[in-house]
């Protein structure tokens, strides 16, 4: 006998319906950042929320999470993969950080489309989800009610980036002359460097590392900078590299990261200045600690702040009694002699509280002035410490390679294994450049791995290679080198220059979703318009009929508005067009 699917035999108990259950809404899934975000964004009419950030932020919170991924698209993107999203986030918040309670960044794309960027806390300090909350409902509210608002906002963002055409030449030489002015301006004299945040400038110090050979003022400053970062937070004595940045004016509370390009910067600027010591530490590092495999170099090294510290009970269990003590002494690392530490509040949305003085312990730093005795104590116990810290938490390194900074770093290589006669540090950059020239037949994308449906070329990228292969390629047995520069070189200015002499950060295209920004601006490294003059540089010295000095010239009268306007934010153009433009009558910018 058949039994109706609706029908029950009586032997079998009836089921009780069960409830019907809605099922919760989805978390935030964070989307790489590309067209497909935004195509999403514009199909929803909700706003994409952009975290630049090491990793995709895991929101514990899940309403929080529920309501970022209701109310926008969320797109996370690694620090360094598009400096032009980067640099307008940038323009924005500094232009609009003070209009209502909370800084709020709203750029408008090509297509009218807005996005926000959430505010972050710098590196190494957790974000507050209640700040958020707020944040984000305020941001939703405004971009619903404020759609003309934003736009305007928009607009004025974009035209940040224009400059005054020019009244009267301008060279090079008197860009130097004013970048020399706006440094002493923001100059600290009590604790060295420039600011109030701590965080080694390298475009200004490779400025003023060349401007110390005629100029006193610039010899002093640059000298009493680099000796406050030697005897700060800033600089780990143990194994001779430099942090990413410190948050107080007194060089404390140092971020944890330990970048590539801005560690090969400042060795080669402390090799410059006579400390070959402290360079040739500097270089060993990067050359033992971020090495990849296939020749890479990771971009930045990421450490908890417990593996960096120690209390002076470690210290003496590690080099015995005595020993441990003169070294807790030379290093900073007795209580007696350490401040309180101070109350930092990076940003409005996550404050840090004082931690008792009494437990916390102490990261090693250098006194600003060493006996010859105490140095050579210090070389002696030092890798017994480092041993000590590489037993604890490993760092952990970038997830991804970036090509500008790999190919920066591989020109630092190049120069200073040249300079002081180390093979392995050509070797080095030899390998560096033929893994990153491996990535593409062309040029390379901004960072790898990566899909070709997501690469993205890059005018930084582009140039740093192009300045590697060339500085390379100044070795006559290295002409293969050379000659793939000037190719390389080439293809960059034809796709990364505009029409009017500009070095734009993106390629032109038609179905670009993003608008174009000039690439003149330095970060914490040097601005692609930069490289480009180097490179242009080292090709007119290799071919000088083939017109790369007019090339430089051309950018320089592009760019020398923005550099007379904001010599600080161009102090890397200013730099490279007074090393390798000033001398030159062509070097006078005409009016425009």
């Amino acid at each position: 006998m058949r039994v109706s699917s609706y029908a029950q035999p009586s032997h079998i108990p009836p089921i009780a319906p069960s409830p019907v259950q809605a099922a919760p809404p989805a978390p935030a899934q964070f989307l790489p950042f590309s067209a497909e975000a935004f195509q999403q964004a514009r199909t929803r009419d909700v706003p994409v929320l952009l975290f630049i950030s090491d990793a995709p932020p895991t929101l514990s919170d899940a309403a929080l999470s529920m309501q970022i991924a209701e109310r926008t698209v969320p797109v996370w993107l690694y620090p360094g993969m598009r400096p032009d999203v980067e640099l307008l986030c940038q323009r924005a918040g500094a232009l609009f950080s003070e209009e209502g309670a909370l800084p709020l960044c709203a750029l408008m794309l090509e297509d009218a489309r807005v996005f926000l960027a959430a505010p972050l806390p710098p590196a190494g300090f957790a974000l507050d989800p209640s700040r958020l909350y707020v944040w984000l409902s305020q941001a939703d509210r405004r971009f619903a009610q404020n759609r003309d608002a934003f736009i305007r906002q928009a607009v004025q963002t974009l035209r940040s980036f224009r400059a005054e055409p020019l009244r009267k030449p301008y060279s090079p030489h008197d860009a130097a002359h004013d970048l020399i002015r706006a440094l002493s301006a923001v100059h600290d004299p009590i604790n060295g460097g420039f600011g109030k945040l701590k965080q080694p400038l390298c475009p200004a110090l490779r400025f003023l590392s060349r401007a110390a050979i005629g100029s006193h003022q610039a010899r002093t400053a640059l000298d009493q900078t680099l000796e406050a970062m030697l005897a700060s937070d800033l600089y780990d004595p143990l194994d001779g590299a430099f942090f990413r940045a410190t948050l107080t004016e007194d060089w404390r509370v140092f971020v944890p990261e330990k970048p590539l390009a801005l560690n090969a910067l400042l060795a080669l600027t402390l090799l410059e200045s006579g400390r070959r010591a402290e360079a040739v530490r500097a270089l060993d590092f990067l050359l033992s600690a971020c090495s990849a495999p296939g020749g890479m170099l990771n971009p930045c090294l990421t450490y908890s702040r417990e593996s960096c510290a120690f209390t002076p009970e470690q210290v003496c269990a590690a080099l015995g009694g005595e020993d441990g003590l003169r070294a807790c002494r030379l290093l900073g690392l007795r209580r007696q002699y350490a401040g309180p530490p101070p109350k930092v509040t990076p940003s409005r949305f996550s404050p840090v509280e004082d931690a008792g003085q009494t437990d916390l312990p102490r990261t090693p730093t250098l006194p600003k002035s060493l006996t010859p005795e105490d140095a050579a104590f210090l070389r002696r116990v030092m890798p017994q410490l480092l041993r000590v810290r590489a037993a604890r938490t490993p760092p952990t390194a970038a997830p991804c390679v970036l090509t500008e900074d790999c190919a920066l770093a591989a020109t630092v290589f190049a120069l200073c294994g040249r300079r002081l006669g180390e093979a392995r540090y050509i070797q080095l950059a030899q390998r560096a450049v033929g893994a990153l020239t491996a990535l593409s037949p062309g040029l390379p994308p901004s960072y790898t791995p990566v899909s070709a449906l997501n690469a993205q070329l890059t005018c930084g990228a582009g140039a740093a290679l192009a300045l590697a292969l060339l500085t390379l390629g100044q070795d006559e047995a290295l002409y293969a080198y050379r000659e793939s520069g000037l190719r390389l070189l080439g293809a960059a200015l034809h796709l990364f220059i505009a029409p009017n002499g500009m070095p734009m950060h993106t390629p032109q295209d038609s179905a670009a979703f993003f608008p174009r920004i000039p690439a003149i601006f330095d970060s914490e490294l040097p601005s692609p318009a930069a490289l480009f003059l180097h490179a242009l540089a080292l090709a007119d010295g290799f071919r000088p009929e083939a017109g790369y000095r007019e090339a430089a010239h051309t950018l320089w009268a592009a760019a020398a508005p923005y550099a007379r306007q904001q010599p600080l934010a161009c102090a890397g153009l200013i730099d490279a067009a007074n090393f390798t433009l000033s001398g030159s009558p062509e070097a006078q910018t005409r009016p425009q």
